[in-house]
């Protein structure tokens, strides 16, 4: 009883403005760094992660030179370490005594190829990142939080997460339906504790992972970039809105989706009267 009262003072706290601690896993760019920087927005404090010393202290300093340098800290981590994810919660707790919100955003999606073309070193990184970092992270998370009485832990959803296949994303999407079986477990086994375990899906969002210069090359990409104009948006669209769902839930097993099956439907559905071009004006 004591845990649940803690937990629903903080998120009444939180609903009142207080100032919330964020850990972000693979945040120097793309989703990532734009969560990052709205939760800055919003006067929350923030750790920033990747694998690099260099794209830490690069995306530390851009964002400390917008915001007050004392509520952004970066500590690099390769998810697929777990001792350098320990380091992580460490290191969030030393510069913020508490870590209120975990967002597993590090991911991977390695070469797009057929299964039996792609380099088995390739396919092993992409599984330690997206799965094993994931199972690293939220042991870690799940802890610390336990101990510390309170906190939210975030597991981001993508392609294949809903049983979706496509030839090509073999890897990546039978990681992602794994992260939604996973969460789905981590959501009873947290029942009755003072950890939410929750849900975050970005839908299709343009970045460096879901449009990369290879990408372009492919022989199907003008089919791809007519479904892309139609379903995907920019991170400055989906970030605040990720930012403020996070924010906002209240209970274990919560989810912030921003690509709903009503949405995609709307779209497809207004795409005929309406053409929506966002990658032209990004030089795609």
């Amino acid at each position: 009883m004591a845990h649940c009262a803690r937990t629903e003072s903080r998120g009444f706290a939180l609903r009142q403005g207080h100032n919330m601690n964020i850990v972000i896993t693979g945040s120097t760019k793309g989703i990532g760094y734009g969560m990052a920087r709205e939760f800055l927005r919003r006067g929350h404090n923030v750790v920033i992660s990747s694998r690099g010393q260099q794209a830490v202290d690069a995306a530390v300093k851009k964002l400390a030179a917008e915001f007050p340098a004392e509520k952004v800290h970066g500590q690099p981590c390769d998810v697929g370490n777990y001792d350098q994810v320990q380091m992580l919660w460490d290191a969030g707790a030393k510069a913020f005594q508490t870590i209120d919100i975990w967002i597993n955003n590090a991911g991977r999606d390695g070469i797009q190829e057929l299964l039996h073309e792609i380099p088995p070193d390739d396919y092993s990184l992409t599984v330690t990142t997206n799965l094993t970092g994931l199972l690293h992270c939220n042991r870690v998370a799940i802890a610390g939080m336990r101990n510390q009485g309170s906190g939210k832990i975030f597991n981001m959803e993508g392609f294949g997460s809903d049983g979706s296949t496509m030839p090509r994303y073999a890897v990546y999407g039978a990681t992602k339906y794994a992260v939604k079986y996973l969460t789905k477990v981590l959501v009873k086994e947290c029942k009755d504790s003072p950890v939410h375990m929750c849900y975050l899906s970005p839908g299709m969002v343009v970045t460096d992972m879901l449009i990369s210069p290879d990408a372009q090359q492919d022989p199907d990409w003008e089919r791809k970039r007519k479904i892309y104009n139609i379903l995907a948006d920019t991170t400055d669209t989906v970030c605040p809105w990720l930012v403020d769902g996070i924010l906002k839930t209240t209970k274990n097993g919560d989810a912030v989706r921003w690509l709903t099956t009503p949405k995609v439907i709307g779209r497809f559905l207004m795409s005929r009267f309406r053409k929506r071009d966002i990658l032209t004006p990004l030089g795609m």
